[in-house]
C-alpha cells in the first residue's frame, strides 16, 4: 500500500479553504495546540489571523479538585460505588494528566475484578505502586500538602486559609519550603495554591524554615521526617 504525503505548503492551503468553508458555513471549529496562535512557527500568516479570530484559552493541567470531580463523575457514570478516600488517594497521586488518571482508576478497577478484592485504600495504594513503578513521577504541591497536613493533624482548608496562628503559619511556610525545593512550580504558581500569597512570601517561607533547620534541633526532625514521607509516596 503506498501513501501520498503532501508538502506542508499543500496541505496548508488545503486546510485554509477547509476553514474559510466551515467558518462562511456558521460552523464552530476547534483547533488545539501546545502554544498559542502567535507562538506558532511554520505557519502561512493568513492561517494565524484566522486562528486569532476566536477565543484563545490556556488550559492548564486539572487541580487536586477537578482531579477528585472527573473520578467521581467516571465512577457515578459507571454505577460503581467507591470510597471517596480510595479516589481522594488517586487523585493525589497521578498528577500528569486526565488520560493516566483515568488509567489508574481502570487498573484499580481490575486488579479488584480479577483478584475478587473489595477496592480498599490498601489496595488502591498497592496498585499506584505498580502503576507508577517504573514512572517518574513528580511530586506535586497538592501531594505535599496532603502530607503536611496529615502529619500535623491540620485540615487541607486550614493551611490554604488566611489566619495567622502559629501553627498554621508554621505548616504553611513548611509546605512552601519543600514546593520550592522538591517541584518545578514557579513561586507565583506555589503561592497560589497556599491561600493566594506573593512570590515575596513564598522566599520568605523559605528562608525562615532554614534559619529554624538550623537553630532548632526538634524542627529539624520534623522536616527529615516529612521529607522521608514525601520521597516514599
Amino acid at each position: 500500500m503506498m501513501f501520498n504525503i503532501l508538502p506542508v505548503e499543500k496541505t496548508q492551503d488545503i486546510f485554509f479553504h477547509i476553514f474559510n468553508h466551515l467558518h462562511q458555513t456558521g460552523k464552530q471549529l476547534v483547533l488545539t495546540a501546545d502554544k498559542a496562535p502567535i507562538e506558532l512557527q511554520g505557519f502561512e500568516q493568513r492561517l494565524l489571523s484566522r486562528f486569532k479570530w476566536g477565543l484563545s484559552a490556556d488550559l492548564q493541567t486539572p487541580d487536586l479538585e477537578t482531579r477528585v470531580a472527573i473520578l467521581e463523575k467516571k465512577v457515578y457514570a459507571d454505577g460503581i460505588e467507591m470510597p471517596k478516600e480510595v479516589l481522594e488517594y488517586l487523585a493525589y497521586s497521578i498528577t500528569t494528566n486526565v488520560r493516566e488518571l483515568e488509567g489508574a482508576l481502570i487498573s484499580l478497577l481490575a486488579q479488584s475484578s480479577m483478584n475478587r478484592k473489595v477496592i480498599t485504600l490498601e489496595l488502591a495504594k498497592q496498585m499506584i505502586d505498580k502503576f507508577v513503578k517504573n514512572t517518574a513521577r513528580e511530586v506535586s504541591i497538592d501531594y505535599i500538602q496532603k502530607v503536611v497536613c496529615d502529619y500535623f493533624d491540620m485540615p487541607l482548608e486550614l493551611l490554604k486559609s488566611k489566619t495567622r496562628k502559629r501553627e498554621v503559619v508554621q505548616a504553611r511556610q513548611i509546605s512552601m519550603y519543600f514546593a520550592k525545593s522538591m517541584t518545578k512550580s514557579s513561586l507565583a504558581t506555589i503561592g497560589l495554591h497556599s491561600g493566594g500569597k506573593d512570590h515575596a512570601t513564598v522566599l520568605h517561607a523559605c528562608r525562615t524554615v532554614n534559619n529554624l533547620i538550623d537553630t532548632d534541633k526538634r524542627f529539624k526532625v520534623y522536616i527529615e521526617e516529612l521529607h522521608k514521607k514525601i520521597i516514599i509516596q
